[in-house]
């Protein structure tokens, strides 16, 4: 890793959430995954569009009301913000990965770069992805058709 991403990486450490141990850690963590899957279960049950099923395609329909909900600037329409919003599509998109893919699971991992700060992710061999929002999603380059959550799901849950 270069300078500048050691740097940029302990930058983002920063903000990570600090426990005093692993255990305080995931319990936290598993409440703030509950929380925000609880969430976006509310969302679905208002949304004409989105269904949280836990398919695949669930999260074709998610990253559309995300759009159509930031375009509109109008994230207050389901009773959240644009950024818990984000936190809800990344813990629904952990779920449909576990419910989906044999031999996933959650987890949470202390952060390589800074001690005591943990992130939680899902796991399938020896791929992790650490999941705890889909920050400014609206700015993910390469996304025209808005698709790039099931996109993702579709290439990691194939190796």
């Amino acid at each position: 890793m270069s300078r500048f991403g050691l740097k940029i990486a302990k930058l983002f450490g920063r903000d990570l959430p600090a426990f005093k141990s692993r255990s305080e850690a995931e319990e936290e963590l598993y409440k703030f995954r509950d929380a925000r899957l609880q969430k976006i279960e509310k969302v679905s049950q208002m949304s004409e569009e989105f269904l949280a099923d836990h398919s695949a395609e669930s999260l074709k329909t998610m990253e559309k009301l995300y759009f159509d909900l930031f375009e509109s600037n109008d994230f207050s329409r389901i009773g959240s913000t644009r950024q818990e919003f984000e936190e809800c599509m990344a813990m629904y998109y952990g779920e449909v990965f576990v419910r989906n893919v044999s031999d996933s699971d959650w987890i949470v991992e202390e952060y390589v770069f800074e001690k005591g700060k943990y992130e939680i992710c899902i796991r399938k061999d020896d791929l992790t992805i650490a999941l705890r929002r889909f920050t400014d999603h609206y700015k993910k380059p390469d996304n025209k058709r808005k698709q790039s959550i099931w996109r993702e799901y579709k290439r990691y849950s194939a190796s």
